[in-house]
């Protein structure tokens, strides 16, 4: 019989925002009105945020500069890193000088990395951010409406980890960090966010041999326990899976760190779903779903000597099917995923969609105005749409997962095997009833 209890990590949790009132207007003026043409140089510049009823107003001295890689060449709407001189408490959680500022240019809704980083935080996968759209002015230009957030990096109000010992990895094909190795097995492209002094802690050597040792358990499908924390590990492969993040593919913008050195591997921050919700590059919500989980068999797992420049054998396909499949991760995984569904976790999201849309809605106007691209709200239907539809098919597919568990862990008679279901949660095999928690 199939006993789970039920995750902890579910409870709905009051909103860190009101969400009501007027979408706050952030003022940056850079010295000089200089443009901000770099995604490596900072430029000087004073920030102002009128907070409206949601965030603190604030006046304060500013470094900017330009984000992202395929957003930051591609689109004429830019993303940007700030830092501030002061720290500041956006969210009511903790105080933080580094944030960015997505500009979410081919997400019809401006709401699905906003919806993928709540779902985060109802889920409790490790160091969730948290979001704020705000109305972006640069040296008295529009630029449209944005979502604000913490910058990843290791900190309080961020990855909150041991800075004497962690460590905080990052799998990203652009590999454009100066730390970094293609790893052993899956030849991922694993780059060394922190530290990034190479005397302040563990050599690279050290960090690569303690992936690779990672990376065989996956391949060989040993023990995860003695290298990953499997419970923070199902929580973010949940998020990812919901919301069909292809992102795993490459992979890119995929997080994990180390807390000390004898600590596990935990996966977190979730991050970038632009290329999530049936987006292939051509339009979102799109069917049938592409399983970021499921398609590793199609790919073989390619050496690949250099990834600058965002080159991709699609090595994250292979390993991370390996790691969704391996016996200590499934279960764990069909468990934690079956018991969110069935317990209110797509409806809590689905309202908190709604209630966040709603707020957007002015600014989300001016915004298509200024790109001249359909209302968000247009949009906002189908995404609901598709992950309900989503949704569905995660809960049915975690169910058969279950039940076959339930049946292999069933004791077998010397009675011809038959499992009769009476409903998805009851069913009967060689006249015992089990039921499915």
């Amino acid at each position: 019989m199939l006993l789970m209890s039920a995750p902890s990590a579910l409870a709905a949790g009051a909103e860190e925002l009101p969400f009501a009132g007027d979408v706050p207007r952030m003022d940056i003026a850079t010295a000089d009105c200089a443009p901000v043409t770099s995604r490596t140089d900072y430029v000087a510049a004073q920030l102002t945020l009128q907070g409206a009823e949601m965030l603190p107003c604030v006046t304060d001295s500013v470094l900017i500069r330009g984000r992202g890689n395929t957003s930051w060449r591609a689109y004429p709407k830019k993303s940007y890193r700030l830092k501030l001189h002061h720290k500041q408490r956006f969210f009511g959680t903790m105080e933080n000088r580094h944030y960015v500022l997505i500009a979410n240019y081919i997400d019809p809704t401006l709401t699905v990395n906003a919806a993928a980083l709540k779902a985060a935080r109802m889920a409790g996968s490790a160091f969730a951010g948290h979001v704020v759209p705000v109305e972006l002015y640069l040296n008295g230009e529009y630029l449209g409406s944005y979502l604000l957030t913490e910058k990843i990096r290791v900190g309080k109000g961020s990855v909150d980890i041991d800075k004497e010992s962690g460590v905080l990895l990052e799998l990203d094909v652009n590999y454009d960090e100066p730390r970094r190795f293609i790893s052993s097995h899956y030849y991922l492209p694993v780059m060394v966010h922190y530290p990034d002094d190479p005397a302040q802690a563990s050599p690279a050597a050290t960090i690569r041999q303690r992936w690779d040792d990672f990376e065989e358990a996956v391949r060989t499908r040993g023990d995860l326990t003695a290298h990953v924390d499997t419970a923070a590990l199902v929580r973010y492969l949940f998020v990812y899976d919901l919301f069909c993040n292809n992102e795993v593919a490459h992979p890119k913008s995929i997080f994990c760190s180390y807390a000390a050195p004898s600590g596990l591997l935990t996966f977190g921050p979730v991050w970038d779903f632009d290329w999530s919700c049936g987006y292939l590059g051509e339009r979102y919500f799109d069917l049938p779903f592409l399983e970021p989980f499921e398609q590793g068999q199609w790919f073989a797992v390619t050496p690949v000597s250099d990834y600058v420049g965002g080159a991709s054998a699609y090595n994250g396909y292979p390993f991370f099917d390996n790691l969704m499949h391996h016996p200590q991760i499934l279960p764990a995984y069909a468990r934690f995923c079956y018991n969110a569904l069935s317990q209110g976790f797509l409806e809590r999201l689905l309202a908190y969609i709604d209630n966040y849309v709603a707020f957007l809605a002015p600014s989300a106007k001016h915004d298509a105005e200024r790109w001249q691209h359909e209302q968000a709200s247009q949009q906002v239907g189908p995404l609901k749409e598709w992950l309900s539809l989503r949704a569905d098919k995660l809960l049915t597919r975690c169910h058969d997962i279950l039940v076959a568990t339930a049946i292999a862990e069933t004791p077998q008679t010397e009675q011809s095997s038959q499992t009769h279901f009476v409903t998805n949660r009851i069913y009967i095999r060689n006249g015992k009833k089990y039921l499915i928690k």
